[in-house]
């Protein structure tokens, strides 16, 4: 079916171009943003991928995985955009920079290790939920999908999506609270 849609779109048809926007967008805000904790920056290269690939649209390659496809250029996009933003900073930006600075080497390692650590619990943490939760978390608060999204997905009520998510949280809080007092 994705094959299909980007052929259309080789071939000029706004519609298809359309459905695969509506239907790659949260997938892709949700891989860019692992990747880039920068919200705007992420929805910025979303957008001009897209406009790139209108404007290119009859130079495209033709395609099997869409999805595979749109990841791999966004994650080329978000790392040319962030390593612009490094080497121009903005004016908010000097003072940012100048704090991190400030710290001192060691302090950055262990930052990084604390990072690696608070890591590892939610990991572990992850590790006391179900299959099926795990599947529900990660949709709802990864790949920011609405309650109703989900339980089209899952073809579950939207009030077992409620309780799958409440009951998730309550088993995360109690184990995450455990592993920070160890």
């Amino acid at each position: 079916m994705e094959d299909q849609l980007w052929s259309a779109i080789r071939n000029n048809d706004q519609a298809a171009f359309t459905a695969v926007y509506k239907a790659c967008y949260q997938l892709l805000f949700a891989d860019g943003f692992r990747r880039c904790a920068d919200k705007d920056l992420v929805k910025d290269c979303i957008h001009e991928l897209f406009l790139e690939i209108w404007h290119s649209r009859q130079q495209l390659p033709p395609v099997e995985h869409v999805a595979a496809y749109l990841k791999t250029r966004l994650k080329r996009k978000i790392w040319k955009e962030a390593e612009k933003l490094q080497r121009h900073p903005t004016v908010a930006d000097p003072e940012t920079r100048v704090k991190e600075m400030e710290y001192p080497y060691e302090e950055l390692l262990i930052r990084l290790q604390s990072k690696q650590e608070i890591a590892e619990k939610v990991r572990r943490a992850m590790q006391q939920l179900t299959q099926r939760q795990v599947e529900i978390i990660r949709m709802k608060f990864f790949e920011n999908r609405s309650y109703e999204e989900i339980s089209r997905l899952t073809t579950t009520t939207t009030r077992t999506v409620y309780n799958q998510v409440y009951d998730s949280l309550k088993i995360l809080r109690k184990y995450l609270k455990l592993l920070f007092i160890i």
